[in-house]
């Protein structure tokens, strides 16, 4: 039952009068994949970029910067983890969450020594994702709050 609490809990944050939906870019190499975190993510309210390869990732991030960044790590050419180390050296702090349905122990490793990052295992509950999303944007604008006071 705390799913649906976790999903209302999102959607009327996003309906509050002149917010901005954040933006999220979703990376996968696995269109269904992809697709249905899209859908997830847009009936929440957000506004979803999405992208089947880390090269496409750089040329939409080229263009508009992501609130968050959801990445598989396993796909053809650049991985997960290596598009995670080149939006760090644009925007450190900008969040990233790593997905894979592979072996979880160097990613989770590599998640955990880098900041604003979080690694979750395939399979994952839609709720578990959703509660991810909120935390790492709540601490995203809690930033964004300390930074614009100082």
């Amino acid at each position: 039952m705390s799913g649906g609490a976790v999903t209302m809990v999102v959607s009327l944050k996003l309906r509050e009068p002149n917010l901005v939906p954040p933006v999220i870019l979703v990376v996968d190499d696995d269109d269904p994949v992809r697709v249905m975190l899209a859908r997830l993510l847009q009936t929440q309210g957000y506004r979803v970029l999405q992208a089947p390869n880390a090269s496409e990732a750089r040329k939409l991030i080229g263009t508009q910067r992501p609130d968050l960044v959801i990445s598989d790590i396993v796909m053809p050419g650049e991985s997960g983890i290596e598009l995670r180390r080149h939006i760090a050296g644009m925007w450190p702090e900008l969040p990233v969450i790593l997905i894979s349905g592979y072996s979880a122990e160097g990613p989770a490793e590599f998640a955990a020594r880098t900041a604003n990052t979080t690694f979750v295992q395939k399979p994952f509950a839609a709720d578990q994702l959703l509660a991810l999303v909120e935390q790492h944007l709540a601490a995203a604008r809690h930033l964004e709050h300390v930074d614009g006071d100082a």
